[in-house]
């Protein structure tokens, strides 16, 4: 289950900025159900609107480092454009909220009217700071918007009801983490060209081992194996961990547990290779209060899958797969820089191919 946890007003703030898209040749059926939950239909236009407000934010974060056209492509190389991914993971939430919207009054939680005021005022700043084309091809008008960030609200409203009921009691000695710092020297093999896996010689195993051996006389004569290791060429890592594991190997952890704090354990042998481990902290309180908040994260998504799993799972879903399926991704949303209005006047100009101005709705 995702963690729609925000408030109302940092929810509807990224909401009002205004939005550009490149022009696309699909049109969509806003009024077509594209899912049913419990009885209740869910259109395609507020399908389309929060897939929209989605792709936005990825634009954002990924569109530097992949490319525009990102949605399109294969990024997780599981065979299905990543546009999709994100489609089936709206229509989940879509879900999710509609099924959160059937049963919040049983928890005692509506919106307010002060909640529903702001609603209606960031969906209107909205509409306002977004041009014609555009709001089409998301689908926003003022009902759809609104609904949309009303379920938005309501969510993370119920998430908080729940999240209240956690025991917030939290067991120091299961929590704490030390930290400590380590040096290894692989023992794993070269590939080549053609992909193949060369393995170590027994006299290349050697060398590695000598190495360290010296690293460690260095270490214990300096106190520094940061700095020993340094000298050969060797990284020098730090991680913290606790009672609930961490990913080193067994052997070196259980090496780590036997040192005081400041101290240097000998050679650890293991079949991924050698290291040598050293306890920078017995007790390291950052790393502490972080597994801290996360027990207490986890306790939180506990209290409100338990509430919101029967109720999903006894609840009759159907989706319009046709329908949903044409939500693609030929148009390219994203957000206009403030500080940089040239560049974002560029992008409500260009991707049309018959040098037109270009925008967030189909070519008529």
């Amino acid at each position: 289950m995702k963690k729609h946890k925000a408030g109302c007003l940092i929810l509807l703030f990224a909401m009002t900025a205004a939005l550009t898209g490149c022009s696309g040749t699909n049109k969509t059926d806003n009024k077509a159900e594209a899912i049913n939950v419990g009885g209740i239909s869910v259109p395609l236009g507020e399908v389309n609107f929060y897939l929209r407000y989605q792709q936005t934010q990825m634009q954002g974060m990924y569109g530097a480092y992949f490319g525009e056209d990102f949605m399109n492509q294969d990024l997780m190389g599981m065979g299905t454009p990543y546009g999709e991914t994100i489609r089936d993971t709206v229509v989940e939430t879509m879900e999710e909220y509609y099924v959160v919207e059937a049963h919040a009054e049983e928890l005692g939680v509506s919106l307010t009217d002060e909640e529903n005021g702001k609603i209606k005022e960031a969906a209107q700043a909205f509409l306002a700071a977004n041009d014609s084309k555009t709001l089409k091809a998301m689908s926003a008008d003022e009902a759809t918007v609104s609904h949309v960030l009303s379920l938005m609200t309501l969510q993370a409203k119920v998430y908080d009801n729940r999240a209240a009921t956690i025991d917030t009691e939290v067991d120091e000695e299961e929590i704490a983490q030390k930290r400590i710092g380590y040096v290894l020297n692989s023992l794993a093999g070269t590939t080549d060209e053609e992909g193949n896996v060369i393995e170590l010689t027994e006299e290349e195993k050697a060398e590695k081992r000598a190495q360290m051996e010296t690293l460690l006389s260095a270490a214990k004569e300096s106190g520094d194996l940061q700095a020993a290791a340094d000298a050969q060429s060797l990284s020098y890592s730090n991680l913290t961990y606790g009672k609930d594991g961490s990913s080193l190997d067994e052997a070196v952890e259980n090496a780590a547990n036997a040192l005081s704090e400041g101290e240097c354990s000998d050679l650890i042998e293991t079949e991924n290779g050698y290291y040598i481990v050293c306890l920078e902290s017995a007790f390291d309180e950052e790393a502490t209060e972080t597994a801290r908040q996360n027990e207490l994260n986890q306790r939180e998504r506990d209290a409100y899958d338990n509430w919101y799993t029967p109720l999903s799972e006894s609840a009759e879903i159907t989706t319009n797969d046709e329908a949903i399926q044409t939500l693609t991704f030929e148009r390219i949303f994203s957000q206009p820089v403030e500080e940089e209005p040239e560049a974002a006047e560029d992008l409500e100009t260009t991707d049309s191919e018959d040098g037109s101005e270009a925008s967030g709705e189909e070519t008529e």
